[in-house]
């Protein structure tokens, strides 16, 4: 970042076009469009958008909904209106429409930006409830939506205003103030209400900055985005792209593993499931690879996650330096050879994930956040190479344990984390009761993470307290380590623990279908309202299961799973039960699977 540091949205992007002119900050407009966008060409585009919708009427501290994923026209609309001080609503394409009409409600948005035609159908068909919803607009060169209007006709009214009478845009920019409000982002995430996280100018920009000197980022990083660009954790790193120059690359999820071959990027930013998969996928590959070159990659991968657990002896260690060049060195050039940061955040990263990637040479850097915390408050640094920790506090962000009774936790004690700083939110829109749950009047942040900090300073997260089980015997289960364990298995893919209140642990398990189907014939499989039944694959995870739940694991007799059902289908964000940063939405899988834990629970294993 710069020495003299914008304090607004403004001021850094005037700041960061100034300084890198002509060169390209976007080479492709979207995933699939190679059409490159310089500096420039944003800040002049933001200069026309931003003129033509204070034309329109709106003003500093209007609600603005923005529905779209990933692409040229979401920064440009975020931009346009952070320049005069409205503040942005975002969400996702794919958003439920009863979500949807929610948050653009509550928050009286007084117009939207739609990807595409079909949102904007949507939201004029809705139109009777949303009183406060004036103009649609959607993010496409023209539109055939009667009663909407295209952001390319926008644009072009804004070019052809001259820039002597562009006065009321470089006046309203002059007026946005570090604490006026940037967005308000609504997290739904694995709750059942959305919740409007209102964050500042201030808030993000002190995320923006202060992450970039503690990171490293620069001029020459590329940057590969594939999580959604509305959510913070995104967000922040594309701005992060900008403030310093850097080339921001868009992608998605079904194409990450043939763009980091094609763009080579220095820096990539994924949740905890995306490293889950690399990883798998890796250790898919190296299981299935024939002849010497298998056995070199499976003990190489073997090795890594011992190295990278520090518990490598030295003859482990010295093979794994011979085996470093001629077999691990294709793993990183398979993943574009050029990554010098690698950041985790958004949820836990399994622990031999976060070992074997670190052992193969991967630079990865564990974080933790949340939307409330605009979004990062600590995260692992370049010169910390042990695996599970997320790292020490921010500079000038504070993280403690605290004890039900509000006091606080010795070191290695486990508490709720709260957290205090210059990026925590302003509290939630309109609800002042839930922010007064978990926001003081001083300013400290009750995160509901459940983690300690270690004797160096470094904070562990070992769960969610609002997701703890509590089973009839009064044992506390915390879920997540239970499913990571679980997750070990070659045959398990995704696992939800559940139980409360009942005797005994339950677990909701996808497995991995095509290991399944080599262990277990399809013929053998019994489907029944998406449920597999099959008594050769209830038996095969059965043991599965017992082999994994065990003290050498680090799990207690409470842990154990008693009762489990086996989904015929994988938990996706389209359909619903996962988040979009890939976080499992527990409400909703309660729901969605209420006769199927009935079963589980009424009848037993």
């Amino acid at each position: 970042m710069p020495p003299s540091v914008p304090t607004t949205f403004p001021q850094m992007l005037q700041h960061a076009c100034s300084a890198h002119g002509e060169r390209v900050f976007l080479p492709r407009r979207r995933a699939q469009l190679h059409e490159p966008v310089t500096f420039q060409t944003l800040l002049r585009d933001v200069e026309a958008l931003a003129t033509a919708l204070l034309t329109l009427g709106l003003r500093r501290g209007d609600r603005i909904g923005v529905i779209a994923e990933n692409r040229y026209e979401w920064l440009l609309v975020d931009q346009a209106l952070a320049s005069f001080g409205a503040i942005s609503v975002p969400r996702g394409s794919d958003t439920a429409p009863r979500e949807l009409q929610f948050i653009l409600r509550h928050s009286a948005c007084r117009m939207a930006f739609a990807e595409e035609d079909r949102i904007a159908r949507d939201l004029l068909a809705v139109g009777k409830d949303l009183p406060d919803l004036g103009t649609v607009i959607v993010m496409q060169d023209a539109t055939t939506v009667p009663g909407a209007v295209a952001l390319g006709d926008l644009l072009r009214a804004g070019h052809a205003v001259p820039p002597e009478a562009r006065t009321p845009l470089a006046n309203a920019r002059a007026a946005v103030q570090p604490d006026d409000l940037l967005t308000i982002v609504y997290t739904s995430g694995t709750t059942a209400e959305p919740r409007g996280v209102m964050l500042s100018h201030a808030n993000v920009l002190s995320n923006v900055r202060i992450v970039s000197d503690v990171l490293g980022f620069h001029r020459g990083d590329v940057l590969l985005s594939v999580l959604p660009a509305w959510h913070m954790y995104e967000r922040t790193m594309d701005y992060l792209a900008l403030a310093v120059g850097a080339e921001l690359v868009y992608s998605d999820r079904r194409r990450i593993k043939e763009d980091l071959v094609a763009v080579k990027p220095t820096v990539f930013a994924a949740v905890p499931r995306i490293w889950e998969m690399l990883h798998d996928g890796l250790v898919g590959r190296a299981a299935k690879m024939p002849g010497l070159g298998g056995k070199l990659l499976r003990l190489g991968l073997r090795l890594s996650q011992q190295v990278g657990s520090g518990k490598a002896g030295f003859g482990q260690r010295l093979l794994h330096a011979l085996l470093d060049g001629p077999v691990l060195g294709k793993v990183r050039h398979g993943l574009g050879g050029r990554l010098r940061l690698c950041v985790s955040g958004g949820g836990s990263l399994p622990r031999r994930v976060d070992e074997t990637l670190l052992g193969i040479g991967l630079p990865i850097r564990n974080g933790y956040g949340l939307t409330e915390t605009a979004p990062v408050a600590s995260v692992r640094l370049l010169t910390q190479k042990e695996p599970g920790h997320i790292g020490p506090p921010l500079p000038h962000t504070r993280i403690e344990a605290r004890r039900g009774d509000g006091t606080t936790c010795g070191i290695d004690e486990t508490g709720v984390l709260w957290i205090q700083g210059p990026q925590v939110m302003r509290g939630y829109y309109e609800n002042p009761t839930r922010t007064a749950e978990v926001l003081t009047a001083d300013g400290w942040f009750n995160s509901g993470d459940l983690g300690h900090v270690d004797p160096r300073g470094n904070v562990w997260i070992t769960g969610r307290a609002k997701d703890t089980i509590v089973l009839a015997g009064g044992e506390n289960v915390e879920p997540e380590p239970v499913e990571t364990v679980i997750k070990t298995s070659t045959l398990v893919e995704q696992a939800v623990c559940v139980g409360q209140d009942a005797k005994g642990l339950g677990a909701l398990l996808v497995p991995r279908f095509e290991a399944l189907e080599a262990a277990v014939p399809r013929t053998q499989w019994d489907v029944r309202d998406g449920v597999l039944h099959g008594d050769a694959v209830r038996s095969l995870l059965r043991r599965e299961l017992d082999r994994v739940l065990v003290r050498d694991n680090g799990l207690r007799p409470c842990d154990r799973v008693v009762t489990f059902a086996v989904l015929a289908e994988a938990m996706t964000p389209e359909n619903g039960l996962l988040t979009q940063t890939m976080k499992v939405r527990r409400h909703v899988v309660a729901q969605r699977f209420a006769p199927v834990l009935a079963t589980m629970f009424g009848g037993g294993d």
